[in-house]
């Protein structure tokens, strides 16, 4: 890749030799990403060949010799301040390793990152990452974290700015996890930069041995306890008070431990049904509020409600629902006793040859009695294969049973050997 300056910023460029290299798909992927760590590829088509740009305006390459925050002539501030930058680093790294592993499940190769640290990019602060993800066609097999490739990892993590961000003993784990092609440990120290386990990074776990490992794992362990244990566990802690003042004849304090020991018990068991049935309660009425959405939506005797008619809305605002976000499997293979669409409303809908275990039932040798799962939430649709010996494949890409996959509007579904175009709809 190269680096230009044009009219209106900075930009990275990386020249493909034929416009058919270039995945629309992936494209629309890294521009539409939630992570905020890629930047948005611009494509230009010159003659034979194609251009990939990315603006990085306002950041500055990661071996900048005058990166502000590991400059050697730069004046120290307040050690609080460096702990505070330094954490907020380590988290917005470990989020970005972490999305590294999640461009699997948008069928996206890590083997697209561009992991060169002149063409990684930070604020002169050091806390946000932006890193280019070329939208090109990759290889089925490559849908895996060991394309991201252990050598270019090893030299990424090499470069200053990761050295003062990150221990050896991390980056040696992320290596190798990337070596044996360990998504799970991947995922696993890439929660620990960011701090999402239990304080028990590679540095940190000595310093705690050291100092008091009983007493810490016990207040780790407080802390994580619900409300409900922590009542009975008082409860219980009451309990024993009283059997010890009953031992040493001290009958007022022990009959005070055992009622408050029953009390809480009691309350803590009230408490736990009475947030059952309202768990119950809620999920009850949203069933309800999605039926009738199906229903009555579109039902012409419910009022329309619009800026002159502020009576309406007051007065049957409880008989107005919003439709579901709803999906549309449609049949692209010629195949007999198959319907020729299929819709997609509830959370999760079944998929399979069973006509007791699935929700869709296609009557087809290559179809699996529960062959996939498609589940809804917020609106986004994910499909998930089931364990089982069914193939699965998303734009003719197979795809990893047990595992979910954000599907979206116009790709190819393969159950089996049945071809189907995915949809959504309001």
């Amino acid at each position: 890749m190269q680096i230009k300056k044009g009219p209106y910023g900075y930009y990275a460029i990386e020249k493909l030799d034929s416009p058919d290299r270039l995945c629309t798909y992936a494209e629309e992927v890294i521009a539409g990403n939630r992570s905020d760590f890629y930047l948005q590829p611009v494509t230009e088509f010159m003659g034979s060949g194609a251009m990939c740009c990315f603006e990085f305006s306002g950041y500055i390459p990661l071996t900048d010799p005058e990166f502000s925050v590991f400059s050697p002539g730069k004046k120290t501030t307040t050690h609080k301040k460096d702990n505070k930058n330094l954490s907020l680093r380590r988290r917005s790294v470990g989020d970005l390793f972490y999305s590294f592993a999640k461009l699997l499940d948008n069928l996206i190769s890590p083997s697209c990152l561009v992991l060169d640290p002149n063409m990684i990019f930070t604020d002169p602060e050091g806390i946000s990452v932006k890193i280019c993800c070329l939208p090109v066609k990759s290889h089925p097999e490559d849908l895996c974290i060991s394309s991201l490739g252990a050598a270019r990892l090893e030299s990424l993590l090499n470069c200053d700015f990761f050295k003062s961000i990150i221990s050896d003993d991390e980056k040696n784990a992320l290596v190798y996890s990337v070596k044996e092609n360990n998504e799970e440990m991947f995922l696993k120290i890439a929660g620990i930069i960011r701090g999402d386990d239990e304080e028990n990074t590679f540095q940190m776990h000595v310093q705690e041995e050291k100092t008091s490992p009983s007493l810490i794992g016990l207040t780790d362990r407080i802390k994580h306890l619900s409300r409900t244990e922590k009542d009975l566990v008082i409860a219980v802690l009451s309990s024993i008070l009283a059997l010890l003042s009953m031992l040493g004849n001290m009958r007022l304090p022990c009959f005070l431990f055992f009622f408050l020991a029953v009390v809480i018990f009691a309350t803590s068991i009230l408490n736990q049904k009475k947030n059952k049935a309202s768990i119950r309660k809620v999920e009850t009425s949203e069933q309800s509020r999605q039926r009738s959405s199906i229903l009555f939506s579109d039902n012409p005797m419910i009022p329309q409600v619009d800026e002159y008619s502020p009576e309406i809305k007051s007065s049957n605002s409880a008989n107005l629902y919003t439709p579901l976000t709803m999906g549309k499997l449609t049949l692209l293979s010629d195949k007999e006793n198959i319907n020729r669409n299929y819709s997609l409303y509830l959370d999760k809908t079944t998929i399979g040859s069973d006509c007791f275990l699935s929700d869709i039932v296609l009557d087809e040798p290559s179809v699996s009695p529960l062959h996939a799962v498609i589940k809804q939430e917020k609106g986004t649709f994910y499909l998930e294969p089931a364990k089982g010996t069914g193939k699965t494949y998303i734009q003719d890409s197979p795809v990893e049973n047990g595992r979910a996959y954000e599907i979206k509007s116009g790709q190819k579904i393969t159950i089996g050997k049945i071809e189907f175009r995915f949809g959504t709809a309001n």
